[in-house]
């Protein structure tokens, strides 16, 4: 039995499949399972989805509680709660605050979360050692991300095989009973953090979905939060309200706004936001309406952005697989931001004579990864993986592409090779830092929530920036020749880059000297012994 574990900015989402009915299941866990009610645009009849609230608590003492705990014992708005975990770890952001005198990171609280409620998961299934776990990731998810995933459920997996599916896969095996083979489709991933658009085309087999071919892809940091701000923004405006009564208010406030914005996404003709200061009496309370909603949307270029994004994943498909917009035959809408005010109409009215299918919102990743078990894909890489070098000519460094995005994965060893050469006559360390790039939209807002959960001023606009991240930051001395290394020595070190199956950049070094003991050492310290091959370089 295959359990899948979509891990979100908001809700964290459990499935199994069964094999009897073959259908996948959505997992309750006791006491942390929120029963999410919901209703789509053209079915009357209230659905529900069962998700675990994203949210743990550090209280004084005790195991912190996780889920919907937190929101039963009405800790949710606590100095003591973190929210947006996978935001604050895509984002790269481990800014600790003190909770009763020990600082917690957002990065220690998302491994708590992840492995307890993983554990609670399994323990509620009652299942054997042989199941599959399978993991979700962005399409935009950089490796040390997804290794830190990756490591984490491995650690409570119990011997399980754990495997790694982006989140645009699984989706269209979510939705695998209304696909065709060689068809194209479009997902449309709309979470509480990001906002992700994939173009893929299906090869089905005899058994179902045999693989899925990543034709394009576009992604950027747009989703529910993003859109709360905005509004609470607008509500700042419209009550005329100071920097300071904001500041202190935070997240009671965010979390009244973003009901609100349920609600009228749902239908409702208003919905009031607000907040109460028992202790100085300070009221403050606004109530928005469907009109205002869209206008706010309309302001931030909510739909613009969208549709930009749409672009960009259809131009990358064009220029290196000649699929056309014409060619999409069905787009998919899924995350609980599909379900906003407007979105379902702008998708329609981008691809205006397609079917657009959005009746699993909160499921169709983590149940289409479920689907995933012993399937062959061929997923791409959606960002550039480049290597610092130093240019004698312009005596500075530059970054020169080893791996371009488009890269078919996993790429079974080595696919571009390098030179890795001493800047000086026994050189005993060699440089060598890699770096991930890639080209995102970042809308602006001007109140962001601080690490003590206040808010804080940031004025800041959107921009199209170029994000540099590196893999091993703390590579100064990542080669250490020995015997020492000469100028005239250019070939001696080659170096080779991979990606393997769970998309992580993978590093290959030889050392051409007979008779050599050179080593690289790890970021934990370790020195390991050349040559090493195909190791993945963020665990060096």
């Amino acid at each position: 039995m295959a359990i899948a574990m979509d891990f979100g900015t908001c809700n964290t989402v459990f499935v199994r499949w069964n094999h009897a009915t073959r259908q996948a299941e959505l997992v309750d866990i006791p006491k942390l399972t929120r029963r999410f009610p919901y209703r789509l645009p053209d079915r009357p009849k209230e659905l529900t989805a069962s998700v675990v609230p994203t949210l743990i608590h550090y209280g004084e003492k005790g195991s912190p509680p996780l889920g919907e705990q937190v929101a039963t014992d009405g800790l949710v708005d606590h100095q003591g709660t973190f929210r947006w975990l996978k935001l604050d770890l895509l984002k790269g952001n481990d800014k600790g605050k003190n909770i009763h005198g020990i600082k917690r990171t957002p990065r220690q609280a998302a491994t708590y979360f992840v492995t307890d409620t993983l554990t609670f998961a399994l323990g509620a299934l009652g299942g054997g050692a042989n199941e599959e776990l399978v993991i979700t990731v962005p399409v935009e998810a950089e490796d040390g991300y997804v290794d830190w995933l990756r490591r984490t459920v491995e650690s409570v997996a119990g011997g399980r095989r754990v495997q790694v599916l982006d989140e645009a896969t699984a989706c269209i095996l979510g939705y695998q009973e209304t696909v065709k083979n060689d068809d194209v489709y479009a997902i449309a991933d709309f979470g509480g953090g990001t906002f992700d658009f994939s173009i893929v085309r299906v090869n089905l087999g005899a058994e179902g979905l045999k693989k899925c071919l990543i034709r394009g892809r576009a992604g950027e940091e747009l989703g529910g939060m993003l859109v709360d701000h905005w509004m609470l923004e607008r509500m700042k405006a419209a009550e005329k309200l100071s920097d300071a009564d904001i500041r202190e208010v935070g997240t009671p406030l965010l979390r009244g706004i973003e009901e609100a914005k349920i609600k009228l996404s749902r239908g409702a003709p208003g919905a009031e936001a607000g907040w109460t200061n028992d202790l100085t009496g300070l009221v403050i309370s606004h109530t928005f309406t469907p009109g205002e909603l869209r206008e706010v949307l309309e302001r931030h270029d909510f739909f613009k952005l969208v549709a930009r994004t749409v672009d960009r994943a259809l131009q990358a498909a064009d220029d290196k697989y000649k699929v056309k917009k014409r060619d999409i035959q069905r787009v998919f809408l899924v995350g609980g931001t599909s379900l906003l005010l407007g979105v379902r109409e702008l998708m329609g009215s981008l691809f205006p004579d397609r079917p657009v299918e959005f009746g699993k919102p909160f499921e169709a990743i983590a149940a289409g990864a479920c689907r995933y078990a012993g399937q062959d894909f061929d997923p791409t890489l959606v960002h550039d993986y480049a290597v610092e070098s130093w240019n004698p000519e312009l005596k500075e460094f530059e970054l020169v592409t080893v791996i371009e995005k488009g890269t078919q994965y996993p790429t079974n060893g080595a696919i571009k090779g390098k030179y890795l050469s001493a800047a000086c006559d026994q050189a005993d360390e060699l440089k060598m830092v890699v770096y991930e790039l890639t080209e995102i939209v970042r809308p602006g807002t001007t109140l962001v929530m601080g690490p003590d959960g206040r808010m804080m001023e940031q004025q800041t606009g959107t921009a199209r920036v170029e994000r540099r991240r590196p893999l091993n930051p703390e590579a100064e001395d990542f080669l250490r020749p020995n015997p020492p290394c000469d100028r005239d020595e250019t070939k001696r070190f080659v170096v080779g880059f991979g990606v393997n199956e769970n998309k992580c950049l993978t590093i290959s070094v030889k050392d051409t000297r007979p008779g050599n003991r050179s080593k690289v050492r790890a970021s934990d310290g370790r020195f390991i012994d050349l040559p090493i091959r195909n190791e993945p370089l963020v665990r060096l």
